[in-house]
């Protein structure tokens, strides 16, 4: 049970921790107007199609390593420490990109779900206005008078 309760405020620090990030991004993207919006919605759009490249070079890195295995062996021996030096530097470059893929990957999402929310709730209030203004005009249009007189 005491487990359970650590973990509760594990997160509950850790969530407390990060929502002031969250807030401040969703701040600058309420100051956007819709064009600004539409505009870096589409480019964290591409963004996000883009993050494949970062696993295709840490799943190929390996198999480059086979196909040339003859080739690199000629120039670093087995017993040699520039062996040992590349391959810990090529894992390190691995986990390093798969890390950063990931933290990219996240921020994406975060930043495209935030403008949706944002372009949705703008889209409601607009659409809630035009029908207070048609409550309030007892129609669709406003209330006018034509040049005779009458309405």
């Amino acid at each position: 049970m005491k487990s359970t309760e650590t973990r509760a405020r594990m997160l509950d620090r850790y969530y407390r921790r990060h929502a002031g990030m969250v807030k401040k991004v969703r701040r600058y993207y309420l100051m956007k107007d819709e064009e600004e919006l539409a505009v870096i919605r589409a480019e964290l759009t591409r963004r996000q199609h883009m993050l494949g490249n970062i696993p295709l070079l840490a799943s190929t890195t390996p198999i480059v390593f086979l196909i040339f295995g003859s080739q690199v062996n000629r120039y670093f021996p087995h017993d040699s420490l520039h062996w040992l030096i590349v391959a810990i530097l090529s894992i390190l470059v691995i986990v390093w990109s798969i890390n950063h893929h990931f933290k990219q990957k996240g921020r994406v999402h975060l930043d495209l779900w935030l403008i949706e929310q944002i372009l949705k709730d703008r889209f409601q209030n607009a659409y809630s206005a035009v029908q207070l203004g048609e409550v309030s005009f007892g129609g669709a249009a406003p209330p006018f008078d034509r040049k005779d007189g009458s309405k």
